[in-house]
């Protein structure tokens, strides 16, 4: 939700036109993409509704070098089940508002986020369109070269130009229209516009997306604690979870500095090193949990989890959220060390020998 009222935000300074309700975009509930149109992202669903009233207007017009241009937009897919929300016929609710639009306008965009076939289906019925522009992405749609939709048929049965420049801003879909008001507009050029490296980046807005991932991260980093500390449902009693050497250092930072550059910190480098990062067997030891609930876990690591590489202090001394100080917490420590040093992978290893090693093994009583 965070980031999506950052992507509406960043819209509305772009100054977009129009911009078509998707059945996704209702996930955090009417009310949060209702609070977004009323900062100014020009959301629009002629076929939308909540009670028996449209919940967004059916279309927006505006005038572009000297010519009226009406945008309609209408929804395909069903949203998940939301309390009062209706979702009315496309072809009958873009009858009704293209009556309107074609007295007023000099070229009418119809912006369909819809499946493929369902625009077939009521194409037909909307006579007075003369682009559409589809916007829904069914799994394995492939990238293309152009913004032109390669669904001939479409084109073939409705006489109507249909474009596509595919899913998550990655491309630019370009259009040049001509006409006048005796002439339907007719498309001149289309083009489409793939957002990779070579496009530059605007400095102004990179420097908002970079503002933006900071406070994300803090934002994340406060969720995640509020589920580390969660409790039982049944019990009341917290769940036991790994916190990370963050939670850690807050209270021994003394100790951090030597623990950070010993071995067992860096125990999940030696993987990357010789190319084992990724090996099950070896991250049981190299990693803080592994297996485990709330462990490490790579796919968690890729979405902001707490940072759980290398042997941290929870990997011998066991979840943070039970934390105690009645002496359990060096005992779990002295007891964890043979789940790795085994006779296979530590065969010369004593625990006196490796204990003292250690690196906060001299502060271990102030554990």
């Amino acid at each position: 939700m965070y980031r999506s009222r950052f992507l509406a935000r960043t819209m509305i300074g772009m100054d977009y036109g129009a911009v078509a309700a998707g059945e996704r975009d209702l996930n955090y509930g009417i009310r949060t993409l209702r609070s977004m149109a009323d900062e100014g992202l020009p959301v629009i669903c002629a076929n939308l509704y909540e009670r028996g009233q449209r919940v967004f207007p059916p279309y927006v017009i505006r005038k572009i070098r000297g010519a009226k241009v009406g945008v309609l937009a209408l929804l395909g897919e069903k949203p998940r089940e939301i309390e009062g929300i209706e979702l009315r016929d496309p072809a009958f609710e873009g009858r009704a508002a293209l009556g309107k639009l074609r007295r007023e306008c000099d070229c009418v965009i119809l912006l369909a986020h819809m499946e493929r076939e369902k625009l077939l289906e009521i194409l037909p019925s909307l006579a007075g369109v003369d682009v559409v522009i589809r916007g829904h992405v069914r799994g394995g749609e492939k990238e293309r070269e152009s913004c032109a939709d390669t669904f001939l048929v479409v084109r073939e049965h409705a006489g109507l130009p249909v474009f596509f420049a595919g899913d998550r801003g990655r491309n630019l879909g370009l259009l040049t229209l001509t006409g006048s008001r005796r002439a339907r507009p007719s498309v001149i050029e289309s083009a489409l516009i793939h957002l990779d490296g070579s496009v530059a980046d605007d400095p102004a807005t990179a420097e908002k997306l970079e503002a933006h991932r900071i406070e994300e991260r803090v934002n994340q980093r406060e969720l995640q604690l509020s589920g580390l500390l969660a409790r039982d449902d049944a019990t009341g009693r917290l769940v036991e979870r790994y916190l990370g050497i963050e939670i850690c250092r807050r209270c021994h930072a003394n100790i951090m500095p030597r623990f950070i550059a010993s071995r067992h910190f860096r125990a999940f480098e030696t993987l990357r090193l010789r190319g084992e990062a990724a090996n099950p067997e070896c991250l049981a030891c190299h990693t803080t949990g592994c297996g485990r609930p709330t462990g490490y876990d790579p796919a968690a690591e890729k979405e902001g989890a707490v940072y759980l590489q290398g042997v941290q202090c929870e990997a011998c001394h066991g979840p943070g959220t039970l934390h105690d100080r009645d002496g359990s917490y060096m005992k779990s420590a002295r007891e964890s060390c043979r789940a790795c040093h085994t006779s296979k992978w530590s065969p010369d290893f004593d625990f006196e020998t490796f204990w003292k090693r250690a690196s906060h093994c001299m502060r271990a009583d102030s554990m």
